[in-house]
């Protein structure tokens, strides 16, 4: 099982604070997708989001490459920024 905590915006999107999946191997990129596949939103966007895997984030890992394996804890978190003209 790989669980999937989810921060900020991403937690209020789908409406819960963690995910589980009951897979052995996922990549990052699959993890985004089938959270886009959860919701109607485009927060899931990989530009504008901090993952990590076991706390580590994934530029080191091979980005949206980098392969989660069972037992594994990805965090997502999206980053906000914004502001006024």
């Amino acid at each position: 099982m790989i669980t999937i905590k989810l921060l900020g915006g991403a937690r209020k999107v789908i409406g819960k604070d963690q995910v589980s999946i009951e897979v052995q191997r996922i990549k990052v990129n699959e993890i985004l997708a089938m959270l886009r596949s959860m919701s109607n939103s485009d927060i899931f966007n990989s530009t504008n989001m901090l993952i990590a895997v076991n706390g580590v984030e994934i530029s080191v890992l091979g980005s949206l490459e980098a392969q989660v394996n069972d037992g594994d804890v990805v965090s997502v978190v999206p980053v906000v920024h914004g502001g006024s003209v």
